[in-house]
């Protein structure tokens, strides 16, 4: 399960509430970071997305808190990674997401043509399983799938299933007991 992931886009705002619609779910202000927004996904399982100025970056933090006597209630913050502007925004990255929707391609290019971005249906792995390619401010990808799509990327992306496709074996899963020997 994937509990989070921060995107960087231009105009935080808008990007959370077209993600808030493509989810059904709901966007806020997220103070954490300067001019960021926070999408729920709204499923019960605390799935969001941080959305972010593009021009903003994480850096770790420096030294550790103390380990004696630690526990929920010890302070972390001054530890802890930060989010900080910088002069460079890439026009492009390599992280992407990919979505669940219970709206139908349709819908989803709708929103894609108010906002003004670039969507289309692709189809990965030569018959593999499709997904709507959404290009969020046309310069980061968001892969959004119906519930039809979902269901069929659920049959097919399964570890077995994937090793098969890319022609190798399934790996040996270790145990916590092969570890300790």
């Amino acid at each position: 399960m994937l509990n989070h992931i921060s995107i960087a886009v231009n105009d935080t705002e808008n990007v959370a509430n077209v993600i808030a619609e493509l989810w059904g779910g709901y966007a806020f202000p997220f103070p954490v970071s300067e001019k960021s927004w926070i999408v729920f996904a709204n499923d019960g399982i605390g799935t969001a997305v941080e959305v972010t100025p593009a021009d903003t970056i994480m850096v770790p933090g420096e030294g550790f808190p103390r380990e004696e006597g630690f526990d929920i209630t010890t302070p972390t913050e001054e530890y802890e990674s930060k989010f900080v502007r910088t002069n460079d925004a890439p026009a492009y990255v390599a992280t992407h997401m990919n979505i669940n929707s219970k709206l139908s391609v349709a819908e989803i290019k709708k929103i894609a043509d108010r906002e003004g971005w670039r969507c289309f249906i692709a189809n990965r792995g030569e018959g593999l399983f499709q997904l709507v390619e959404f290009w969020v401010e046309d310069r980061f990808l968001i892969e959004v799938m119906t519930p039809e799509m979902t269901e069929r990327y659920i049959q097919v992306m399964q570890p077995e299933g994937y090793a098969a496709w890319v022609g190798v074996e399934l790996p040996k899963k270790e145990t916590q007991l092969e570890l300790a020997a």
